[in-house]
């Protein structure tokens, strides 16, 4: 009998009720929600929100991310903290520490700061 396993790679979707930020978009302040959002434009301005986080390439953060979990193809310049996942893609780059349960880094990406694991986020 074959074992089914369970990947750990985060795969960002559209989902209904996420938030979109389009390229070409330039946001200044906090960001909080409960949904997921998709970063294309640039924020400037911290990331607070209980679902997951796609910061798309050539995408920019300047701040502090908080979310359940972050995948990122685009720049993030601050701290990074997801209860789940973190992915940084070929074209990532973050300047900041990462706090996370599970990180996956694809050949490629860049990474300038330091990484605390950390055990998994009790399931509710």
């Amino acid at each position: 009998m074959a074992k089914e396993t369970a990947s750990a790679t985060f795969e960002p979707r559209p989902s209904a009720g996420a938030t979109v930020i389009a390229r070409d978009t330039h946001c200044e302040g906090q960001l909080t929600g409960k949904r997921p959002v998709r970063l294309e434009g640039s924020l400037k301005g911290g990331v607070t929100i209980e679902a997951a986080l796609e910061v798309a390439e050539g995408a920019l953060v300047e701040g502090d991310v908080q979310a359940s979990s972050v995948c990122v193809a685009g720049r993030v310049h601050g701290n990074v903290s997801a209860a789940g996942m973190v992915e940084l893609l070929a074209t990532a780059s973050v300047r900041g520490d990462i706090a996370t349960a599970a990180l996956h880094v694809q050949a490629g990406a860049h990474l300038e700061g330091n990484v605390q694991m950390r055990a998994h986020a009790p399931e509710k």
